[in-house]
C-alpha cells in the first residue's frame, strides 16, 4: 500500500506493518456517501409519457369548458350572412374557438407540407 492512498487513521499505523494487522474501520461520525450524478434517479422522457401528459392535460381542458358552457346558458341571436340564429353564447363560444383552431391548423399543415417539400427538394440536389 502506497502512502499517498492512506488516510489520516491509517498513517497512525506504521506502513511496514503486516496485512493482517491493519484495520480499516472508519470513525462512527463519517459516512460513506455515494455521490451520484443530478438527475439519475429521474426516468427518460418518452413518447407514452408525453402522450399520457397532453390526455391529462386535454381532459383538464376539456372539463374547465364543461364548466364554461354550463355559466353560460343565455341565449344569444347570432347573425350570419343572410342567416340568422339562436343559440347559447357558451356553445357559440365554443364554436367560434374550434373554428379559429382549425384556422391555425389549416394554417400549420400548409406549412408543414411546404417544409417538407424544400427539405426534399435539398436532399435531391445534395444527392447530385
Amino acid at each position: 500500500m502506497a502512502t499517498a492512498d492512506r488516510t489520516p487513521e491509517q498513517n497512525e499505523i506504521p506502513a511496514n506493518s503486516p496485512e493482517g494487522e491493519l484495520e480499516t474501520t472508519l470513525p462512527m461520525d463519517s459516512k460513506v456517501q455515494q455521490s451520484e450524478p443530478a438527475g439519475a434517479n429521474k426516468l427518460p422522457a418518452t413518447k407514452l409519457g408525453r402522450i399520457w401528459t397532453a390526455t391529462i392535460f386535454g381532459l383538464v381542458v376539456l372539463i374547465l369548458l364543461i364548466v364554461f358552457i354550463a355559466q353560460n346558458q343565455d341565449q344569444v341571436t347570432l347573425n350570419y350572412f343572410a342567416y340568422q340564429g339562436q343559440v347559447n353564447l357558451g356553445l357559440a363560444l365554443f364554436f367560434a374557438a374550434v373554428g379559429g383552431a382549425l384556422v391555425v391548423a389549416i394554417a400549420g399543415v400548409a406549412r408543414v407540407i411546404q417544409l417538407r417539400a424544400t427539405a426534399k427538394k435539398q436532399r435531391k440536389a445534395n444527392k447530385r
